[in-house]
């Protein structure tokens, strides 16, 4: 029953507000950038370059950006790069390939950091921020992670709905599993009369049961250890932010973690498709 809240087998009516491309339109149209870069710090041309390199490094930070007498920004400088000579010797050119602009999607944004530490942000016709992978840690990037898995998870118990008559699926899953999703049922029940057993199984055990189905391995072009690998580092950053955590990209390295993300919203942009088809 609990799928019906997003959607209707009886029907075929979507709830408004439960798509994937709902959800993306949300990130892509309204929340960008611009909501989590942080002002690009600047120094000027004629600071003595040992004073800015020992800043860099009291701040922790990569860059600085250069301003002239007048504070027009001239470029900016790397701490490795600095050695003995005038700052203007260490200037470097915001080049197109490090700079986006302040309305890119947060959506866009990891796969824009991939090869990259840091980007520059383009605001008010003029380079006046910087976004980091640190950045992604901040609440509203948190809060579109959070959707992201949600409605994965909604899809997997779809799948399971799918495949399985009522609740054969629990033939997969050992007695000590099942024993304790049956735990959480009966806490959580209480008068929540369409609550299913399945929507208190782990994500772990859903891994198991949908790593086991064939077709649906074979609908989703999946083999066992791809599949499993997906579910793992997916439940690695829910884990992440369902317990606050610093980093959410503590337990992956940064490329795991943007293909985790870009790996769910395509499974979840084939799934929407073969449900709707």
């Amino acid at each position: 029953m609990g799928f019906q809240l997003w959607y209707s087998k009886h029907t075929g009516i979507r709830r408004k507000g439960t798509s994937f491309a709902e959800l993306q339109d949300i990130f892509i149209e309204n929340i960008t950038t611009k909501y989590i870069f942080e002002p690009l710090a600047c120094c000027k041309i004629t600071d003595n370059t040992y004073e800015v390199k020992s800043t860099l490094e009291q701040r922790d930070f990569d860059t600085l950006g250069v301003v002239d007498e007048n504070d027009q920004k001239l470029g900016y400088v790397v701490q490795e790069n600095l050695g003995e000579n005038s700052i203007e010797n260490y200037i470097e050119k915001f080049e197109i390939a490090i700079v986006i602009s302040e309305s890119t999607p947060l959506s866009e944004l990891f796969e824009i950091l991939l090869d990259k530490e840091y980007v520059y942000v383009l605001s008010k016709n003029s380079v006046n921020g910087i976004v980091t992978r640190a950045d992604i840690n901040k609440p509203i990037v948190r809060i579109y992670l959070f959707g992201l898995i949600s409605l994965f998870e909604l899809h997997l118990n779809f799948w399971i709905t799918e495949n399985y008559d009522e609740e054969s699926w629990k033939e997969i899953l050992n007695p000590g599993r099942i024993e304790l999703a049956e735990k959480i049922y009966k806490e959580r029940k209480g008068n929540n009369v369409q609550l299913t057993l399945l929507e208190c199984v782990q994500i772990c055990d859903k891994r198991e049961i949908l790593r086991a189905t064939d077709k649906f391995r074979d609908d989703f072009e999946f083999s066992k250890s791809a599949f499993k690998k997906l579910l793992e580092n997916v439940e690695k950053i829910r884990n992440e932010l369902a317990h606050s955590q610093t980093s959410i990209i503590a337990n992956l390295e940064w490329t795991d973690f943007v293909n985790v993300i870009k790996s769910m919203k395509e499974f979840l942009i084939k799934s929407e498709e073969k449900i709707e088809a």
